[in-house]
């Protein structure tokens, strides 16, 4: 994980950089490092101390709100035979799905510096008895992602899924066209210019990242473009302010709707306040998703409160974001509005 080799010069940033990488792992509790002189006056000695701590984790997870019931479970492994290796299992249970995944990250694959990611999901989510509908994927994906240039990281990959949709007269005219089965098989890839200071913690900087989804084979050949960026800025009282805008649209290429499990919505963490995918478009009583998403989104950290608890932070937020865009329906698009939500966030890292 370090960015300079034995005999390079000395950089302190580079070498802030690579401690910060060494942080990132997540497998080690403490990571101290030290500067000493060497044998002649141009030669340093670096000396690192690391504290190993339990790379295992099990998760067990229970709850109930205004979206129904929850329960989830997980089981991962951050540092697999000692390789630094990423293994997590889980299962989620809500009212009306059921999401499984299986996922296994070698960081370093064969010591290429490239990561190799495997991915392997299924996910039903049964709305019969409200909606009409009960859609089941089920499928994998390979990628991988390098530093093709300074600061630019490529991640290309390869998925595919197995998808069948059934319906009842609950459903809308248009969701009943999209019922039966059906392979999507992409090639995606995103292109992230990462000029922040540190991933860990980040306190200055910028990040810029576009990502697109190419149909190979398709039922409704739908395409996907999305673009993120991020800057972060360090004020003379120690607040980190960041702002972020973030969109994505998908579109089919062929004369069939975008299926209704491809359509968007926005992450949890970019509406904060708001059941996820409960914005947006609603056809007979369901929040279908849209062709279009985007939000912004600023932060600040309050650095003046719990100064004195490393383990806790407290930050300020605004949210504003929208899904939109219906292909089948001009109507049903006009449900859409733009929402918003303010508030205040506490970060408490606690051994659970």
């Amino acid at each position: 994980k370090f960015i300079v080799d034995e005999g390079d010069p000395l950089n302190e940033l580079l070498f802030n950089k690579s401690i910060d990488n060494i942080r990132s792992l997540g497998i080690f509790k403490s990571v101290k490092s030290d500067i000493q002189e060497g044998s002649s006056q141009n030669l340093k000695v670096v000396n690192l101390t690391v504290e190993e701590k339990p790379t295992g984790e099990i998760s067990l997870g229970a709850g109930v709100g205004t979206d129904g019931s929850t329960v989830g479970f997980s089981v991962s492994e951050n540092n697999y035979m000692g390789k630094g290796i990423k293994l997590r299992s889980s299962l989620r249970l809500s009212t009306d799905t059921i999401r499984g995944q299986f996922t296994v990250v070698n960081p370093n694959y064969k010591y290429t510096d490239k990561s190799l990611f495997t991915n392997v999901q299924s996910i039903q989510t049964d709305k019969l008895a409200t909606n009409g509908y009960k859609s089941t994927k089920t499928g994998f994906s390979v990628g991988t992602n390098f530093e093709q240039y300074d600061s630019i990281y490529l991640s290309p990959k390869i998925s595919s899924y197995y998808e069948s949709l059934t319906t009842n007269s609950g459903a809308s005219s248009n969701l009943r066209k999209q019922e039966g089965s059906n392979i999507d098989t992409n090639f995606s890839y995103a292109i992230d210019y990462d000029k922040r200071n540190q991933r860990f913690m980040t306190t200055e900087g910028f990040r810029s990242t576009f990502d697109q989804s190419l149909p190979l084979l398709s039922d409704t050949y739908s395409i996907i473009n999305g673009y993120q960026f991020d800057i972060y800025k360090k004020l003379d009282n120690d607040m980190i302010t960041n702002f972020s805008v973030f969109t994505r649209a998908i579109n089919s290429l062929s004369d069939k709707d975008v299926r209704v499990s491809n359509r968007l919505s926005l992450p949890s963490k970019k509406l904060r306040g708001f059941e996820y995918s409960k914005i947006g478009p609603v056809d007979s009583g369901d929040y279908i998703g849209g062709n279009y998403a985007a939000a912004i989104n600023v932060s600040t950290t309050l650095p003046m409160f719990l100064q004195n608890m490393e383990t806790a932070d407290v930050s300020y937020f605004i949210d504003i974001g929208n899904v939109w865009g219906v292909d089948y329906s001009s109507s049903i698009d006009d449900s859409n509005k733009i929402r918003s939500s303010s508030g205040i966030l506490l970060n408490w890292f606690t051994p659970i």
